[in-house]
């Protein structure tokens, strides 16, 4: 199994892992990483195995459930066709931390793609130790950074107290809220609702980035690759914007099996995932998707996140601003302008 380097850049193709990636990249592997050697083996086998995944809601963002399990029985046709095997695959949508923990604990699915927190919230006694992770432009980690305009006045996080601030709300952008809630109370400065004047959510990283550009919000919180694409599409934006702060980089969605799940397809998945690209349907789906492909990591691999949440749920709980040296996460640095 190969283990890669989570922040070794290879510029494939300037897309953006939108927050619908890793969720299809993940059934790809559900339903259609069976290459014709297991078809056989599962032939003489047991021929009606099924492999239960979940998905949290918190991953399916603005897109309808309904129409989510829709197109996903498109996909899994169409590539079971292609590779001439088929592991039917009952995806099962888990509303809430209380909905994941009963699932997995009581044996309803076999691997769960969730966001970050969910899997903190959850507890890794419960998962297995490996984790299977979207990645685009070579990257499995996503950055968050805070925009404001260049001519802007706000030139340090305490110049944003009373701004209106702008987050956008899908799986990717899942650690931003936390990442900069945390930010503030290791300065002294409280809790971002009670700081900012007014919290807003973007559904789409235009919807976010884009206010600010048109004078109609003051800040953001997005992904540095939505930035970028975003300076891609229009390179004014890039040159109104500038990046204030940064966070370090960080997994915000996971796939982990089962700790105890046990099954040969299990092991037949893991050592297809890195061959998600190889066929048509894969390519055509990790086109539509914006997704590179797929990677396994040790769970380690999401140290930082999880660093952060009990960092954030620690400054959450106390009875006063802690001092910043207590925490060890580097949370942000001020970005210089050869930067942006």
């Amino acid at each position: 199994m190969n283990k890669h380097p989570l922040n070794e850049p290879e510029w494939k193709r300037p897309a953006s892992m939108g927050r619908w990636s890793v969720l299809a990249c993940l059934f790809l592997v559900a339903v259609g990483q069976m290459p014709s050697r297991a078809a056989g083996t599962h032939a003489g086998g047991n021929t009606n195995a099924v492999l239960r995944l979940g998905f949290t809601s918190s991953v399916f963002g603005n897109v309808n459930e309904n129409d989510a399990k829709a197109a996903m029985r498109i996909w899994a046709q169409a590539i079971a066709k292609e590779r001439g095997a088929f592991i039917p695959a009952d995806s099962l949508v888990l509303n809430g931390n209380e909905a994941i923990a009963s699932a997995v604990r009581n044996k309803l699915v076999d691997g769960v793609t969730m966001t970050t927190e969910e899997y903190w919230v959850l507890g890794g006694a419960y998962m297995s130790t490996n984790t299977v992770l979207g990645v685009n432009r070579g990257l499995a980690t996503e950055e968050y950074v805070l925009l404001v305009r260049r001519e802007s006045n706000i030139q340090r996080i305490d110049d944003m107290r009373g701004r209106t601030l702008a987050f956008c709300q899908n799986a990717r952008h899942s650690l931003a809220p936390v990442w900069f809630n945390t930010l503030l109370l290791k300065s002294g400065l409280g809790q971002t609702r009670e700081f900012c004047g007014r919290v807003i959510q973007g559904a789409k990283l235009a919807q976010t980035v884009l206010p600010v550009f048109f004078h109609q919000c003051e800040a953001c919180v997005v992904t540095r690759r939505g930035f970028q694409t975003m300076t891609e599409l229009n390179p004014q934006v890039g040159q109104q914007l500038k990046v204030l702060a940064s966070s370090p980089p960080m997994v915000p969605v996971v796939f982990l099996f089962r700790a105890d799940y046990w099954d040969p397809a299990r092991d037949e998945i893991i050592a297809e995932i890195e061959n998600v690209h190889s066929t048509v349907a894969d390519q055509q789906v990790l086109t539509l998707f914006q997704c590179d492909g797929l990677q396994v990591h040790p769970v380690s691999a999401l140290d930082s996140a999880l660093e952060l949440l009990a960092t954030h749920a620690s400054l959450v709980g106390a009875a006063r601003p802690p001092d910043p040296a207590r925490a060890g996460v580097p949370l942000a640095h001020v970005e210089t302008p050869d930067q942006n």
